[in-house]
């Protein structure tokens, strides 16, 4: 294979491009990390990270009115599975799905894809729906923590889990009153 030397513009321009790729596909490394060794690699610059819009909107429960017991049944059985923490009071729960505005924080100890595959269900069967103007993934950021209270990371891109999934399109059942 013949080697073939670039110029410094050629290269800064090659490594743009890279750079480029590289954000589109969520990566970390440059094309001038690819090449270097541990040793001689340049201390990292930190990426950016996108800017959550702040928001104290909550969902709203399609059967709020006809059904309110489902989203305590909800509850129930999401403390009994402790995928949420034992110091959740119920009203905060049921607030998550009022629709009205509340600075309410759940902390979840299940697993992000826990929590992603639940919301996507349930938004996907229109059981909850998000306000408008603001997506699902921005009202699971603003309300739900992990479980050392730190904020979610981006979760519109996680799979389906593949051991819960079916536990937990039966909790995503709870919410219809049909059933």
């Amino acid at each position: 294979m013949k080697e073939t030397t670039l110029t410094s513009a050629q290269l800064a321009e090659l490594q743009h491009c890279f750079q480029r790729i590289n954000d589109i596909l969520g990566l970390s490394i440059s094309l001038a990390d690819a090449h270097q060794s541990d040793a001689q690699r340049p201390s990292a610059h930190p990426r950016k990270r996108t800017a959550h819009r702040v928001t104290t909107a909550t969902f709203t429960y399609r059967w709020l009115v006809a059904a309110p017991q489902r989203i305590t049944l909800l509850y129930q059985h999401l403390l009994r599975a402790q995928w949420i923490a034992t110091d959740t009071t119920p009203d905060d729960f049921f607030s998550l799905f009022e629709g009205k505005d509340t600075p309410v924080h759940i902390k979840w100890t299940g697993s992000n894809l826990q929590l992603a595959y639940l919301i996507r269900v349930l938004t996907e069967r229109n059981y909850i729906t998000s306000p408008q103007g603001i997506g699902k993934w921005t009202c699971v950021y603003n309300h739900f923590v992990d479980k050392n209270n730190r904020q979610l990371p981006k979760m519109n891109s996680l799979h389906t889990p593949l051991r819960s999934k079916m536990a937990i399109e039966q909790l995503a059942e709870l919410l219809n009153p049909g059933k």
